[in-house]
């Protein structure tokens, strides 16, 4: 092969390698500066920053407020997201019938959970910051609930979506709160 060919040859070769992986890294989102600064003061934030920096709005966001609001409609999302789950899942005839009676009250506190999120983020948007950490709390404590329907059982089904929900909402909050912080000064 001829010097510039084996060039050419290398080059596109490269490309063909590099490229594809650059894309893929572009596609898993952004760490912004606020999305970074936001996610320092949550307890999980290795899961703050992997869910905020795939969601577009969180990524141009300008200030805490809309971080805090893309927070609480991600857990509202993951809330919506397990309930369509538990429902495929509590008419699974393969499943003890405790099994699918702990499913069906999931269902019912994730139906809770879900509401409760859309009322903080309402309750963010108007300022009601008490408000806002009552109804996150009590959609934490729905998904306790829905654990604690499988005590006694073999199987937690639902153990890890409990746990992802769970800290979601606790990295909501925590940022729904430092954008109060920052909002008062």
């Amino acid at each position: 092969m001829k010097p510039i060919a084996t060039f050419f040859f290398v080059f596109t070769l490269c490309l063909l390698i590099v490229l594809p992986q650059e894309i893929a890294a572009n596609q898993e989102g952004v760490v912004t500066g606020q999305i970074q600064q936001a996610c320092e003061h949550t307890a999980h934030k290795p899961l703050c920053l992997s869910t905020l920096s795939s969601d577009p709005t969180s990524q141009q966001a300008t200030n805490l407020t809309i971080l805090a609001q893309a927070a609480l409609s991600i857990a509202s999302q993951n809330a919506s997201d397990i309930t369509d789950l538990v429902k495929t899942l509590v008419n699974d005839q393969s499943l003890e019938p405790r099994v699918q009676q702990a499913l069906a009250d999931c269902l019912d506190h994730y139906l809770d959970a879900a509401e409760q999120l859309d009322d903080s983020l309402a309750a963010l948007t108007v300022g009601a910051h008490e408000d806002l950490k009552t109804w996150v709390h009590v959609a934490i404590d729905d998904a306790g609930l829905c654990d604690a329907g499988f005590k006694g059982l073999k199987e937690n089904v639902m153990f890890h979506k409990n746990k992802v929900f769970h800290q979601l909402c606790q990295n909501a909050l925590a940022i729904a709160e430092v954008s109060v912080s920052a909002a008062g000064k």
